[in-house]
This record gives C-alpha cells, sequence and structure tokens, in this order.
C-alpha cells in the first residue's frame, strides 16, 4: 500500500536464535516466499544473511544462501563480515570470502558486505577491506545509521568514502542518539540529514532498501506499517 515494490528478505542466523517469521535456506521455503512476493508485486531485489561468516561451516552455510538468492530470483546477498580480531582471522576471511565471490560470481550474485561492528565499522574501514578483497563482485552495503551506532561516524560525512566507488547497495536507517544507543524510528523522525544523504548519492543507481528497527521494543503491525508509510513518503519528497 505505501507503493514500495522491491524488497530485501532476511535469512539471518545467529547460533542459539532462531526467527520463524524469516525466510529459511531452504527450497521449498524460498520458493514460497518467492511466490507470496510475486502475489503482492513484490520484486526481491536482496537477501540478509548475516551472522553466517567467520564460522566453522562458513563456506558450506553461504553457498547455501547464494542458491536461496537464485530461486529469490535476487542478485544480492548482504551479510555482516562476521567477527575479524586477530590477524588470523584477517587472514581467513579474506580466503574464504574470495571462495564465496567466486561461487556466487557464476550465479551472477553480488556480496554486499555492511557496515557493522568490529573492523567495518564505517566507509573509510569498508572501502578499505573491500578494495583489499580485490573481487568485482564484493561490494559495501553501507547503512547510514549503523556508522553511528558501531563506528561513532556522521553518514552525511562518512559516506562520501563510498559513494561512486565500491558501493553496491544501500541501507537507509534513522537514527536517535549516538554510539549504542539503539534508537532507529521511521525515516524522518531521527537525527540524520537526508537531504544531504540524498544530494550526496544523487548518481548512485544500485539498490536501496528502508530499515527501521525502532527501539528494541515490541510494536504492533499498524504501528510498523505507519512507519513505512511515513518513512516511503519522506523519502519520495527529497528526491529518493
Amino acid at each position: 500500500k505505501s507503493g514500495i515494490r522491491y524488497i530485501e528478505l532476511s535469512t539471518i542466523y545467529f547460533p542459539g536464535q532462531t526467527y520463524k517469521d524469516h525466510v529459511f535456506i531452504d527450497k521449498k521455503d524460498a520458493s514460497k516466499s518467492a511466490k507470496l512476493c510475486k502475489e503482492y508485486g513484490m520484486e526481491i531485489i536482496a537477501i540478509c544473511a548475516h551472522g553466517r561468516l567467520m564460522r566453522s561451516d562458513t563456506l558450506e552455510n553461504f553457498k547455501r544462501c547464494i542458491d536461496t538468492a537464485n530461486i529469490l530470483g535476487a542478485d544480492k546477498i548482504c551479510t555482516g563480515t562476521g567477527i575479524v580480531k586477530t590477524e588470523e582471522d584477517k587472514k581467513r576471511f579474506f580466503e574464504e570470502i574470495k571462495i564465496l565471490a567466486r561461487y556466487a560470481n557464476e550465479k551472477n550474485i553480488t556480496i554486499c558486505l555492511e557496515i557493522h561492528d568490529g573492523w567495518f565499522c564505517d566507509g573509510k574501514a569498508a572501502i578499505k577491506i573491500v578494495e583489499d578483497v580485490d573481487m568485482d563482485n564484493v561490494k559495501i552495503n553501507y547503512d547510514t545509521a549503523n556508522v553511528i551506532f558501531y563506528g561513532n561516524t556522521r553518514p552525511e560525512e562518512d559516506i562520501k568514502n563510498v559513494v561512486g566507488k565500491r558501493l553496491g547497495h544501500l541501507h537507509l536507517k534513522d537514527k536517535r542518539g549516538g554510539k549504542g544507543i539503539w534508537d532507529f524510528p521511521a525515516l524522518g523522525k531521527g537525527e540524520i540529514d537526508f537531504q544531504n544523504i540524498s544530494d550526496t548519492v544523487k548518481d548512485y543507481t544500485g539498490t536501496i532498501c528502508i530499515e527501521i528497527e525502532f527501539d528494541g521494543k515490541k510494536h504492533t503491525l499498524q504501528e510498523i506499517d505507519n512507519a513505512v508509510n511515513e518513512s516511503y513518503t519522506y523519502l519520495r519528497s527529497l528526491g529518493f
């Protein structure tokens, strides 16, 4: 009803947690999700696969995510880098992401690494890591609020580090408060200058998703619907 025609579906996985309302990397489940989206006139442009890198089963597990993206008709997978702290971690990350990028390339999939915690917490850090990976189908999923929450950095300036370089996907998420404060309201209700962001990315032709995480408390479906509608209308008013 909001006017949105594109969607990014989640296949998020963390040990000990199960998200029953998210799509799983199972052929039947993925096909069901693809059919449902089609019925509502939604095109799946990406899937989100956080929690799957830097694990014992990373290669096998993430290859299944790539296969799922194919079933869903998406050409992008968004994910965090996983926990990378030591030099040994870095070596392993670079080895595995290149293996996965080659597999993804065979299926015309781009892996977009999202700004998150640890060593990948802002655009400046992200661009260096992605350039070191040096694979055409490994790009950055820039998140306008995560750079504040994890990196204590303002997106209005930081995003300039990635625009026109290796930006593959963009999460527009608003934010109230500084680093570590979990408050991500409907877009236009927070403190991020999205007119500034819009001007900076005016020549970007890639995919963009609205992301709303609220304050960590449970919200009604009506509240969620209202936030999506408000965010969509707000972004359109800025030229997105």
